[in-house]
């Protein structure tokens, strides 16, 4: 699959020729250096259906395969982009909604684990209260 998509036809030209726009590419800013942002994309995706071969069968993930780029915005953050590319012809127009689905639950995991890593930084709020003699 190349890197273009077909643009939408808007109004009643149908007599020209659909004109390609590059394909967009989904992606999330996460606070992690791009040093250490693999590792956080692997404990993000620990333990969901994105890793598990039965569940990646069952749901027709098989038929893609995911391309992640890292791309460094600053020192501190990183621009994780992902995308399903179709292993087999005519698999992201039969599958388009699956594929979405699988967009989804990857950054979703994402969030997940920064939400995880977020709670680890921050003291429980009961022990805040007695701390400040609440």
């Amino acid at each position: 699959m190349s890197g273009l998509e077909p643009r939408k036809r808007r109004g009643l030209r149908s007599s020209r020729k659909r004109a390609l726009v590059p394909r967009h590419i989904p992606s999330e800013v996460v606070p992690v250096p791009v040093e250490d942002v693999e590792d956080f994309v692997r404990d993000a995706l620990r333990g969901t259906s994105l890793r598990d071969p039965f569940a990646q069968i069952l749901g027709g993930y098989a038929l893609f395969a995911p391309q992640l780029r890292f791309v460094p915005v600053d020192e501190t953050h990183t621009r994780v982009e992902f995308d399903a590319v179709g292993r087999v012809a005519g698999a992201e127009a039969l599958m388009y909604t699956r594929r979405l689905g699988e967009i989804d639950r990857f950054f979703v995991a994402l969030r997940d684990e920064l939400d995880r890593r977020e709670q680890r930084r921050r003291p429980p709020a009961g022990e805040r209260a007695i701390e400040d003699g609440v």
